[in-house]
């Protein structure tokens, strides 16, 4: 967590971290699922942020479409240019 995020809090913002396939958190299998290769299951990781958009949206009601917001670099701008070219 950064401290300069906390203005955007104050102000009533809120800020999710979305845990997508492509770290190391959840262990090299989950990463591989279902096929067990890295690039042949890529697609997990923009499917699972498509996901997590979905839930704010739809189930939780945080946000809109109009008013959500992403941010990514290097690998994340990959991420970020998959997803929105996938579900805009």
């Amino acid at each position: 967590f950064r401290s300069t995020r906390r203005t955007l809090l104050d102000r009533g913002m809120v800020y999710v971290i979305a845990h997508v396939r492509g770290g190391g958190e959840m262990g090299r299998q989950w990463y591989e699922e279902p096929k067990g290769a890295k690039y042949l299951c890529k697609k997990n990781t923009f499917d699972d942020f498509v996901d997590v958009a979905r839930w704010l949206i739809d189930d939780r009601k945080i946000t809109t479409p109009n008013q959500l917001s992403c941010e990514g670099r290097s690998a994340g701008g990959l991420l970020i240019g998959a997803s929105i070219n996938q579900a805009p």
